[in-house]
């Protein structure tokens, strides 16, 4: 008898006498686990002649590895047959002469077996059981006989319970190449599942259905119902009408009411049928109230018709009270639907709506009106429940006893009683109808619509409402359905012209994503970002209308971008990209780029000559994005530097929302395979409050530092902030957002509205058609600009009671603080920098300037615009040179070189390096400087530090 997997010390069985072939099989697993199966295949070669004794001792371990793992696997009583070796490759050997079926007895066993094999549904799944055939035949196979795969497929279809019957049909109707093992065993599975699912659906009814049998709206069904239940079960627990006739002892029972055998007078059928109709008669008693869960006085007077009573159920086990009758309710409102279990562990049910319900119970005293509050309305639940713990909670009193349930109020004083039917305390009521409306109310979870709209970097409402209708994304469920107001930043930011175009047709061309891609360069942006870029490349999918932005400096980076883009797409889909459209701009024209998508096979598709709405998908988003950039840059108040942090948030939004062409899927999903979430989603420009990690501040300082909003994270999860203070944005993920409050307002006051419409951000370069000598020579043209038209002010800091001085440019409101930055201001404009000509020292004192200015100052605008300028002027001097140019260019050039020598001084005291001639052929390694300032108490500069 073989060893089973648990006495074995490995996860398999040992050799036996019927199951070589899998055995063979999990032995070459381990074996090549254990690196030691080339010796069994006599393929190992031994150590070479300078091998070390540690490399020649590894090898003869792993030879001894391969003859003990093999007798290890093997039962004791065959071990004896590989006793007298030590050698893995011969025990291997004798054991395949004894165990390999090869002999026709042998092989006339295996059919034999594999004809005999049967489904046992109790032991096996149909899977297993597939498996286990296709392994008979591969043993069978392996003993020297092809089994034809036709009866392979009538053995696994042969012995099926009569639930496979009809997929039986369907098999032998299949065509000869589709009648295989593969296709038989998917088949086989599939309705595999199909039928578990079916008897677990089953079960889960049959079981809520004998929850609630007895006592139902219809007692003919239910005694239908019971009367077939009471032929096929007499076991504890069945609910059984005592009208059914059945042969058991209680069938001589006899009934005094109806004069009939077979059950006794508390369930005769005709004795309820009459208590009904007695519900239904006048009865002249006073009116009293049932008080259930802080029930109110009602004084409404009830009318009282002949139709059949409604039930409800005094149920102990019942948490809270449920209706199923949508018109009982008098102020039913919405909520968002919520599951209550029933029955068994895995039953459930929705609750869409709560309430309050009104009836009267015809009582042998009189009428009582009952209010019950917080119902709750379940419409797929069978029985309207009254929760008896709240009975209990409120104070009233419950009498059980002799058939009947007696309620008495707090004060002790009857109120009605309830008599059992069957095992069931039923009361029949008359309910109050109303007309079934919900009420619109706001659900606890709704999200406002205008706040949805500005954390979507405004795009438009009506296809959020679509994206939140189809679910398209996670995050956006619950939208509040209530009306919004246009919103004030998009009318400002995206006023156009009325379409010429009437009743225009979208569609795709494409059957995939990356099939063609349309590609258009943005520029020059009136206004330097804060990185210094004025140019973006707008990179869009076709299929998926997926976005791709690029920020660039200058238009001869487009072609390096596209490679990168070209690059990360198509390791991400493991596809080629087919086709590029893009207009006639020299940076899609070039050479070298025609050359590169020549050679990977790429179709160029250009625009004909004044005619842009060819590449109308790249034109039309870019201005959509700005548009957008515009609206985001009014509402959060911040400056137009601001606006490629905008442009990233907006791609970022607009890529996880529905497009006309592909709803109700997002060009995110259909790129990706994956629904996306927006519950990250927070509105451009609010306040945000970035952690400090414990290294950086003391046990004094604060924990967080404010700042702006500005994006997502690009490289990290997390969100993008700008600090004011160090003038620069980080990516960070422990950061807390407050969208009720806008950044800008926050920290320095009052908002300052810019004159977004002066700068034409929709405008493209002005020398888009001129050949690459024309524009050159037109560039030269340009003539310097004469220092007599720049304006030079000079502002007081109110901290630390200093004056700095800046520049601006003729007709710009630029601010240039520095040398450094005149200098990078003619560079960009290709014009002759004259540094004598700029004077950067103040010539006024702090006093004086505070006493011509200090009423200046009052009004809360003004106030608010110094602030901004002051911290703009500090977060300057705080910026440090990146490179030893930007030293040089420094105005505190002299302090940087004194900390220069310091740092030579001491690494040379130190001995850390030594001065030697560069020897020939040989690659020197770069050095580089950075630069830091220390600051005091008053956070003036206290210290200038250069470390090599």
């Amino acid at each position: 008898m073989s060893e089973s997997a648990e006495t074995s010390i490995f996860a398999f069985p040992k050799l036996s006498d019927f199951n070589y072939g899998s055995w063979k099989t999990d032995m070459k697993v381990l074996l090549t686990e254990k690196g030691c199966w080339q010796f069994i295949l006599g393929t190992e070669k031994p150590c070479s002649e300078g091998a070390s004794d540690r490399e020649q001792l590894a090898y003869e371990l792993r030879k001894q590895r391969s003859y003990t793992t093999i007798y290890m696997g093997v039962e004791r009583k065959y071990q004896a047959l590989i006793a007298d070796t030590e050698d893995g490759k011969t025990a291997w050997d004798t054991l395949k002469a004894n165990f390999e079926p090869n002999s026709r007895a042998s092989l006339a066993s295996l059919v034999d077996d594999f004809f005999s094999s049967r489904f046992d549904v109790n032991e096996e799944t149909i899977g297993i059981y597939s498996k286990k055939i296709v392994e008979k035949n591969q043993q069978i196979k392996e003993a020297g006989f092809k089994m034809p795969d036709i009866l392979v497929c009538f053995q696994l279809i042969r012995f099926l319970p009569p639930e496979y019957d009809n997929l039986v049909q369907i098999l032998y109707r299949m065509k000869d190449e589709e009648f295989t093992v593969d296709n038989i065993t998917k088949q086989l599975i599939t309705e595999s599942g199909r039928i578990q699912l079916k008897l677990k659906d089953e079960n889960r009814v049959q079981s809520v259905t004998d929850a609630y049998t007895a006592g139902g709206r219809n007692p003919e069904e239910n005694r239908q119902k019971q009367k077939n239940t009471a032929t096929k079960s007499y076991g504890s627990g069945t609910v059984m009408d005592p009208g059914v006739r059945i042969n058991r002892k209680s069938s001589s029972n006899f009934c005094k009411y109806c004069k009939r055998k077979g059950h006794s007078e508390d369930g005769c059928f005709k004795k309820k049928e009459s208590q009904d109709k007695s519900f239904c008669t006048e009865n002249r008693g006073p009116n009293r109230l049932a008080e259930m869960k802080g029930l109110e006085s009602s004084n409404v007077e009830t009318t009282v018709t002949r139709e059949r009573p409604a039930e409800f159920l005094i149920n102990s086990a019942a948490t809270t009270h449920i209706c199923n009758q949508k018109d009982w309710f008098s102020n039913l409102k919405q909520i968002y639907p919520t599951e209550v279990l029933v029955g068994e562990r895995d039953s459930s049910a929705k609750a869409v709506g709560i309430g309050d319900i009104k009836f009267t119970i015809l009582d042998f005293k009189g009428k009582v009106e009952i209010n019950l509050k917080n119902v709750l309305y379940v419409p797929k639940m069978r029985r309207n429940l009254i929760c008896g713990a709240q009975i209990d909670i409120v104070g009233n009193y419950i009498e059980w006893g002799r058939d009947k349930m007696i309620i008495h109020n707090a004060r002790k004083e009857y109120m009605f009683s309830v008599n059992r039917v069957d095992k069931l305390y039923i009361v029949y009521g008359y309910p109050t109808k109303y007309e079934a409306k919900f009420k619109e109310v706001a659900l606890i979870s709704n999200l406002k619509l205008d706040f949805v709209h500005r954390r979507f970097c405004h795009v438009n409402i009506p296809l959020i409402q679509s994206m939140s209708k189809n679910n398209s994304v996670k995050g956006i469920e619950h939208l509040s359905k209530s009306k919004v107001e246009n919103c004030v930043n998009c009318k400002i930011a995206k006023s156009t012209r009325s379409s010429l175009k009437k009743n225009y047709t979208y569609r795709r061309t494409t059957q995939r994503c990356l099939d063609r891609v349309h590609c258009d360069l943005w520029g020059p942006a009136p206004v330097t970002s804060i990185g210094g870029n004025r140019y973006f490349l707008s990179i869009i999918d076709d299929y998926s209308r997926k976005v791709d932005v690029y920020i660039l400096k200058s238009k001869d980076q487009v072609f390096d971008c596209f490679k990168k883009y070209l690059a990360k797409v198509e390791r991400e889909l493991n596809s080629k990209i087919k086709c590029m459209r893009s207009d006639n701009g020299l940076e899609f024209c070039d050479k070298e780029f025609e050359n590169f998508l020549t050679k990977l096979g790429i179709k160029m598709e250009r625009t004909s000559l004044y005619t842009p709405e060819q590449n109308g998908i790249a034109e039309k988003f870019n201005r959509t994005a700005m548009d957008g950039v515009r609206a985001m840059l009014h509402d959060s108040g911040l400056k137009p530097k601001f606006w490629a942090e905008a442009l990233l948030t907006f791609v970022h939004a607009k890529n996880r929302c529905e497009h006309k062409l592909t709803s109700p899927l997002t060009p995110i999903e259909i790129w990706s395979g994956f629904k996306p979430s927006v519950r990250h989603f927070s509105i451009f420009g609010s306040l945000a409050f970035v952690h400090i990690p414990k290294i950086k501040r003391n046990k004094l300082q604060p924990r967080a530092k404010l700042g702006i909003l500005v994006g997502y994270s690009l490289r990290t999860k997390g969100y993008r902030v700008f600090l004011p203070n160090e003038n620069k944005v980080i990516e960070t993920i422990h950061v807390y957002i407050d969208e009720s409050k806008n950044g800008v307002r926050s920290l320095f006051g009052k908002n300052k509205q810019y004159e977004y419409a002066k700068f034409n951000l929709n405008s493209v370069n002005e020398f888009e058609d001129l050949d690459d000598s024309n524009r050159t020579k037109l560039l030269y043209k340009l003539s310097p600009l004469d220092i007599e038209d720049w304006t030079r002010k000079e502002h007081a800091k109110t901290r630390s009671k200093q004056m700095y001085v800046y520049h601006c440019p003729p007709s710009s409101k630029t601010k240039l603080k520095s040398l450094n930055e005149v200098g990078k201001y003619y560079k960009e404009n290709k014009m002759t920098f004259e540094p004598e000509k700029f004077n950067f020292k103040a010539t006024t004192k702090y006093s004086d300037k505070n006493k011509n200015s200090e009423n200046d100052s009052r009004s809360e605008g003004s106030n608010s615009d110094e602030i901004y300028e002051t911290l703009e002027y500090e977060c300057y001097n705080s910026e440090l040179p990146k490179t030893f140019e930007d030293k040089q260019r420094s105005k505190d050039k002299e302090k940087w070189d004194f900390a220069m020598r310091e740092e030579l001084n001491m690494m040379k005291s130190r001995k850390i390096w030594e001065l030697v001639d560069p020897p020939a052929n040989k690659t020197i390694i770069g050095s580089k400087w950075v630069y830091n300032i220390k600051h005091d108490e008053e956070n003036k500069p206290k210290k200038y530090k250069a470390t090599l």
